[in-house]
């Protein structure tokens, strides 16, 4: 597969060099025009490059300028994520796991993925890789302290002429954290390169990603310490002094990942006036994605003592083993046209999935094979269309080959008015096959030994947003049937009822002067299904800041404020180490406190700087904060970020 990739970049390199040979003459023209019809920025850089011609390019073609504004809601992103984790709740160490506050069901994949879910929140997908296109080398560092550590995302990029870029980010995150073997080593390295010729006819972007995340696992506190920590015994202040359940495991995710994409368009014509335009375009796409997914341990006493959950041990050493390979290949066929309002795009993929292990093997009479492989073909649709102010989008898919004949119908419509006000709705029916790790597993302990037939989960999804200038509002109304969860044993399984979920989420900020009050609450209500689907009532995070201008000139823009966070009690899962899997349990509720954070943020020309101090009143709500039943949230702590873009 490696080799097939290679010749698609040396032959898409050779079309790229030919274009520009061929295009050359029309290219000094163009230049001339855009030059001519490019409206004069008052802020421009010494080469005469103005700050909204730094771009960033998403997955779906999405342009974006390079933002180096201060908001709170870049507050909000700034941690080694870098999203918003209101419905997460972190454990104490930068780059552990999150448990779930709410739950997010809308997507458009129907294929199985390796699962390992809680490995994947500083995981890199591909939709998750951006493309840049900048007039001059740019240069962005983003930097956050760890316990012990700290966390680093660079990212150079520069353009070679204004056709071709490339990019190189790499992120790099270690933290040793409070409390013993929690330690979190992180790799995350991606190269992303996109051209297209002067008239884009033909355009192509590729990337290659490699990225390795190793954390030690304690398996939390134990039973004892639970209580001293609660009881506030003063022994166990200094957090490495706590026991712990695990000694000398860890858990690490490998993968490797090459991308290609590109497209061709065959025919091009204009309106009378040159405004709107009618293309036809074929395009391509291939990906190769492998995993290998470890957990060794050489710990006996906790594993033996809790059977129910693990089971027996096979072997002394625990060595746990398994890689999951994935090939995606899409050819489609986009037409652009006002006859038909926007953009329309059939496609077909091909899919080809890989789970395997070292050998096969036979749990009490229950044989495991080696390896499964999953061929899929598919057929689907997108129409994104637009008429005086209102939109509609759809995405249909359907596997016609192979596998669980998945499917999935994901449509919205609403409208924006010109004061921003933007409404929409929407509908996804779906059915996906569960993750591969619910369905084929083989490990060291009885319990984790499976060869399922499970029957595809469906979805049926009713969702709406409203945004205003003074209030944004999420609600999603989501059916689940064939839901696949581990249960209080920390096993795959399947409920064949239906969970009833309701989620809405409400987002407002009011200002007086130079105060702010940002409000984000969240309700959530399972009317079917909460022994399996568990979710807090109510979320709630609020913010007061202040933000001025500092100093004669105005050179500091400050935030100063406080978070006040809190969510109701519920029974959030316990995290499993040996899956990397969040499983029900029954015993232990968490939540019902109150955490504050304090912070002041400031942004010098192009660069921010973050100072927080988590949960401050610690001392006085009492030891009561958990992420997990097994696992302290943090104590009092102070953090440091910076972000610095530089336009060489």
């Amino acid at each position: 597969m490696k080799k097939y990739i290679l010749i698609w970049i040396l032959v898409s390199m050779t079309i790229s060099t030919f274009s520009q040979e061929i295009e050359k003459t029309t290219t000094k023209t163009t230049l001339r025009k855009e030059t001519r019809n490019t409206p004069i920025d008052s802020i421009k850089n010494m080469y005469g490059a103005r700050y909204v011609d730094y771009k960033m390019i998403t997955y779906h073609m999405d342009t974006l300028q390079i933002d180096t504004t201060l908001t709170i809601e870049k507050y909000f992103r700034h941690n080694f994520t870098h999203q918003d984790n209101f419905e997460r709740l972190a454990f104490a160490n930068q780059g552990q796991t999150f448990n779930k506050l709410g739950y997010h069901f809308i997507n458009n994949q129907i294929t199985p993925k390796l699962g390992v879910s809680a490995k994947q929140y500083n995981f890199y997908q591909t939709k998750d890789i951006r493309y840049y296109h900048v007039p001059t080398p740019t240069t962005i560092l983003n930097y956050h302290s760890g316990f012990t550590g700290q966390s680093l995302n660079s990212l150079f990029t520069t353009n070679f002429g204004r056709h071709n870029n490339i990019a190189i980010n790499f992120k790099g995150l270690r933290s040793q954290g409070d409390y013993q073997r929690v330690r979190a080593s992180h790799k995350n390295f991606n190269v992303m390169y996109s051209y297209y010729n002067s008239a884009k006819r033909y355009q192509f972007r590729l990337h290659t990603s490699s990225q390795t995340l190793s954390n030690f696992e304690n398996g939390g506190i134990s039973e004892s310490s639970i209580l001293e920590f609660k009881n506030n015994n003063p022994d166990f202040l200094s957090r490495s002094r706590v026991n712990v359940n695990l000694n000398t495991s860890e858990s690490i995710l490998k993968t490797s990942r090459y991308y290609y994409e590109h497209e061709l368009r065959l025919t091009n014509t204009k309106d009378s006036i040159q405004q709107n335009l009618t293309n036809l375009k074929v395009g391509h796409h291939i990906s190769y994605e492998k995993s290998n997914y470890s957990f060794t341990s050489l710990d006996k006493i906790y594993f033996d003592n809790n059977p129910t959950i693990f089971g027996n041990r096979l072997n002394e050493k625990t060595n746990d083993n398994t890689t999951f390979s994935e090939v995606e290949n899409q050819v489609s066929l986009k037409f652009n046209s006002p006859w038909i309002l926007g953009n329309f795009k059939v496609f077909s993929s091909l899919y080809n999935l890989n789970q395997s292990y070292h050998s096969n093997s036979s749990i009490e009479s229950v044989d495991i094979p080696k390896s499964k492989t999953l061929n899929y073909t598919s057929v689907g649709a997108l129409w994104n269309g637009t008429l005086k102010g209102l939109f509609l989008n759809a995405h249909a898919e359907q596997i016609i080959n192979g596998g669980d004949f998945g499917s999935n119908l994901n449509v919205n419509a609403g409208f924006k008015l010109k004061n921003n006000t933007l409404a929409k709705a929407g509908i996804q029916l779906k059915t996906a096959a569960p993750n591969a790790n619910t369905m084929f597993y083989q490990s060291n302990f009885s319990n984790y030994n499976w060869n399922h037939s499970f029957d595809n989960i469906i979805y049926r999804i009713l969702y709406g947003n409203i945004k205003t200038q003074w209030l944004n509002v999420d609600t999603a109304l989501q059916q689940i049937k064939n839901y696949v969860y581990f249960n209080s044993k920390s096993i795959a399984t399947q409920n064949s009822s239906t969970i009833d979920y309701l989620k809405v989420k409400v987002n407002n900020e009011f200002k007086f002067g130079k105060f702010a009050l940002n409000n984000t609450i969240m309700y959530q209500q399972i009317a079917r299904g909460s022994s399996i689907l568990r979710v807090p009532k109510f979320v709630t995070r609020n913010t007061l800041y202040y933000q001025n201008y500092f100093f004669k000139g105005k050179p500091l823009l400050a935030q100063i404020g406080i978070t006040f966070k809190y969510f109701t009690s519920y029974y959030a899962n316990e995290f499993n180490p040996v899956l990397n899997e969040f499983y029900i349990q029954n015993n232990t509720q968490i939540g019902n406190y109150p955490t504050f954070d304090v912070f002041v943020n400031g942004e010098v020309r192009r660069t921010r700087i973050y100072f927080k101090v988590e949960n401050i009143t610690d001392a006085i709500t009492g030891r009561e904060y958990f992420s997990s039943p097994n696992n302290p949230a943090r104590d009092l702590s102070m953090r440091l970020g910076i972000v610095w873009n530089f336009w060489n």
